[in-house]
């Protein structure tokens, strides 16, 4: 290759890695992995990526599965047997009529044996029917070989029949049979209530903790700025203290006051930490990465919801509410409960009878002919009925007494659920109007503090107050703006509660579960 070319190819290559470096590069670690964020976003991604509710999908669909599983117990089943046994027994031991063959040498034979075989072949549909009675119908062959008195000799017996089995007392009724069944159908509908659970605790732990970073962030910002404020009363009266006009007591007050506000400092950036990674948690579904990203969130907005109404809402928490629609179904389960074991408690008597049509023959084709039911001759039945009860049957009763405590029992829970509602939810209607209220007063007092912080520094300039009282109202500002940030996020902190207590979150926020 010449020279110029390959000074050329060797330009191109390096150009060539430099951009590539050069594009990852202008990417700083902060830039790649920081995530922007308002609440609504935080919200989709939290629907999107939270394991709590990737864990709870398996649910329904687990139910599902299971519910299939209890249908199954009613699927025919077809059985197929196939069996082969040999009987061989010396005839002199068994003291035999037969005549003894007698041997070339004109001897009779010592020892003179006898082989009988048979086959058997079955093959059956068997199965149960919601009402109790199970079936067994289906076709059987049995071929004999007797050496005794034919080498050649085979037997042929076919069969045909069906053989009903119908409980009376005992697992008899659908009510019985079904009740699995109904049961893995209840538990699949409470699955569907928990997901739909599981999806507004997340939402609402979403807005909980994302409001509560931004509450940390603004207090870490109030936290700096009285640190600030310290600092430069620090500053000024070491000044006043070096022309005389102000005695070395006040810079020690304000530089142990300055000490306090750094702890607090220190303090409100853990907390910034700590509810940013709640957030990550919430809102990713990161692992190795999760630590490394940052969060960069906007302010929330403050719903501006009516006044809550009770009398509207709380009735309809008793229909869309996750936790009392499961306790719902729950009671509906123990009552299926309680109608088995009281069966399950009741003497067995069942009633049992066959119909079948024999075919015997020399030729299996003519064993086969037989089971056409031309001949009556070749008819078989039985009729029977089976009777057991245990004494004194202490498992059925023992059983049933259980059933129907716990049937009472969940009751008693509903109504404690019902008077929970009643409480949590009208407590939540009274924080939503109780932080409106604080946020009016929190502003108002945050003015005041202002004003009042200005006029002291104005009197300390002129030496009519003292370092002590500065300092006192620095930090009541300080409160009266933290005071404020928290009476916004505990706001929307209690609509979000009160939205889960009445079961609308998912409504309030636009999601609909598919």
């Amino acid at each position: 290759m010449n020279a110029p070319w390959a000074l050329l190819l060797i330009f191109l290559l390096s150009l060539g890695r430099a951009q590539a470096e050069t594009s990852v590069d202008d990417q700083t670690p902060n830039e790649r992995n920081t995530l922007d964020l308002t609440l609504q976003k935080a919200i989709r991604l939290a629907l999107a990526k939270n394991f709590r509710i990737k864990t709870a999908e398996f649910s329904p669909q687990i139910a599902k599965a299971e519910q299939k599983s209890a249908s199954g117990k009613f699927d025919p089943t077809l059985e197929a047997t196939y069996t082969y046994d040999s009987n061989q027994r010396e005839l002199r031991t068994l003291g035999t009529d037969l005549q003894v063959p007698t041997l070339a040498n004109g001897n009779n034979a010592e020892t003179l044996f006898a082989e009988e075989s048979g086959t058997e072949i079955t093959t059956s549909i068997t199965g149960l029917l919601p009402w109790g009675l199970t079936y067994d119908i289906g076709p059987s062959l049995n071929i004999d070989n007797d050496n005794r008195r034919d080498p050649q000799f085979t037997r042929y017996n076919s069969f045909f029949g069906l053989t009903l089995t119908q409980p009376i007392l005992k697992n008899f009724g659908t009510d019985v049979n079904l009740a699995e069944v109904r049961i893995a159908r209840a538990n699949r509908a409470i699955s569907q209530w928990e997901l739909r659970q599981q999806v507004i605790d997340v939402v609402t732990d979403t807005i909980t903790v994302y409001s509560e970073l931004y509450f940390s962030i603004e207090n870490l910002a109030v936290e700096r700025r009285s640190r600030a404020l310290a600092a430069k009363l620090v500053e000024d009266n070491a000044k006043r203290a070096e022309i005389g006009v102000m005695a070395p007591l006040d810079v020690m007050q304000a530089r142990s006051d300055l000490a306090s506000r750094e702890e607090r400092v220190i303090v409100a950036e853990r907390a910034v930490g700590d509810n940013e990674n709640f957030l990550k948690e919430l809102v990713t579904d990161e692992v190795t990465r999760l630590l490394e990203t940052r969060l960069n969130i906007a302010e929330p907005i403050l719903p501006d919801n009516d006044p809550p109404d009770r009398k509207r809402d709380i009735p309809r928490a008793f229909d869309i509410r996750p936790d009392y629609r499961q306790a719902l179904l729950d009671i509906q389960k123990r009552q299926i409960t309680v109608i088995f074991t009281r069966n399950q408690a009741l003497p067995r008597l069942d009633l049992t009878g066959s119909l079948g049509l024999n075919g015997v023959d020399t030729d299996l084709v003519s064993s086969f002919e037989r089971t056409s039911g031309q001949n009556d001759n070749n008819l078989a039945w039985n009729i029977g009925a089976i009777f057991s009860v245990p004494i004194p049957n202490n498992t059925g009763t023992g059983n049933r007494e259980v059933s129907k405590l716990e049937a009472m029992r969940s009751l008693v829970e509903l109504k404690r659920l019902e008077q929970s509602i009643l409480v949590e939810a009208d407590n939540a209607a009274g924080q939503i109007e109780t932080t409106r209220k604080r946020i009016v007063a929190a502003s108002v007092a945050l003015d005041f503090a202002q004003q009042t912080l200005d006029a002291a520094q104005i009197r300390l300039q002129s030496g009519t107050t003292t370092t002590f009282e500065v300092l006192q109202f620095q930090r009541d500002l300080a409160t009266a703006e933290a005071n404020e940030y928290r009476a916004r996020v505990d706001s929307i902190q209690a609509i979000a509660r009160y939205a889960r207590l009445i079961g609308a979150t998912l409504e309030r926020n636009r999601i609909i579960l598919e």
